[in-house]
């Protein structure tokens, strides 16, 4: 949805999800929150004109002001109605980034489980990219290890650990070399951490350095997708004097890393732009674990009646 650094406290944002505008705001305190867009009282757009007033967010209409639990607390006219309700969604704030939840009305909200968070990773670099696609296809790209070698050139592909699913959570680990300019190849090893079906994060070993990569799909529309892509490099410094000296070369490897990423993604959107989604696809024994992944998705939809 946005990265938290877009967030100041006081600050406001309007963005698209699943087909709507919806509003996320700071309070001056620091709590974010995510709300529909229009204000109960007579429909303004909070994203036009709304303001954050210390711990509360104020209609650009006719100034009704609203708690973080989304109640009314003022009105002009005396009593607030009380039917001045912010309609509420809910949000988390995990590894730098605001996430907003949307699932099946049956499905209880679960919690992102994000790494570990040690010590000595740099301030990520982010990008944001629009896709015409859906977030399942892109997550199916962690698992579908029969086109990294055919439309992203990567060589020796094999799998370390095979997909496990854990309710929401999916997680695989695959090893490759990475053709590189002058270097000839590079081998890696990445780590892939799937949380549901907008947040993913892969943590990538490669020449001796630690890279962690999100790939974040936010629906916006029909088949539009805004994916919200961020890059970081664990410093090799660990006295304040070896950070300073690594930080160049750590912040030339982090936009190295993020235009890789951007460049692959590219790769696969001249096939998301044109592809359709097959329900029954004729799947082959080299193509990895994708009818599993397609089991584990169907969680997130609501339940067919029978």
């Amino acid at each position: 949805m946005a990265f938290s650094r877009e967030l100041p406290p006081g600050g406001l944002l309007t963005r698209r999800f699943m087909n709507r505008d919806i509003v996320v705001y700071r309070t001056r305190s620091g709590t974010a929150r995510a709300i529909e867009a229009y204000c109960p009282h007579l429909g303004a757009h909070f994203g036009h004109g709304g303001s954050v007033q210390d711990e509360e967010l104020r209609c650009p209409f006719h100034g009704f002001r609203y708690s973080v639990a989304g109640r009314c607390t003022y009105s002009p006219y005396g009593t607030p109605p009380p039917a001045a309700r912010l309609g509420m969604l809910e949000l988390r704030e995990v590894c730098g980034v605001l996430m907003v939840w949307h699932g099946p009305p049956d499905q209880q909200v679960w919690e992102i489980d994000p790494p570990a968070e040690e010590l000595g990773w740099r301030t990520m670099r982010t990008k944001k990219l629009r896709f015409h696609s859906h977030p399942q296809e892109i997550t199916e790209n962690s698992v579908d290890s029969g086109h990294f070698g055919v439309l992203h050139g990567f060589d020796g592909v094999r799998t370390i650990d095979p997909i496990v699913v854990d309710g929401p959570r999916l997680r695989t680990r695959y090893a490759f070399t990475r053709p590189l300019p002058l270097m000839g190849g590079v081998s890696t090893e990445i780590y892939v951490r799937v949380d549901g079906l907008g947040f993913s994060i892969v943590e990538l070993e490669a020449a001796g350095w630690a890279i962690r990569q999100l790939v974040l799909s936010t629906p916006i529309g029909e088949r539009e997708v805004a994916v919200h892509v961020g890059t970081t490099v664990r410093s090799r410094g660990r006295t304040a004097s070896s950070r300073a000296a690594w930080m160049p070369v750590e912040a030339v490897l982090e936009r190295i890393a993020l235009r890789i990423v951007v460049t692959e993604l590219r790769r696969d959107q001249e096939i998301w732009d044109h592809k359709v989604y097959l329900d029954r696809p004729a799947i082959a024994a080299g193509d990895g674990p994708i009818a599993k992944y397609r089991a584990w998705t169907r969680q997130f939809y609501p339940r067919k009646e029978s």
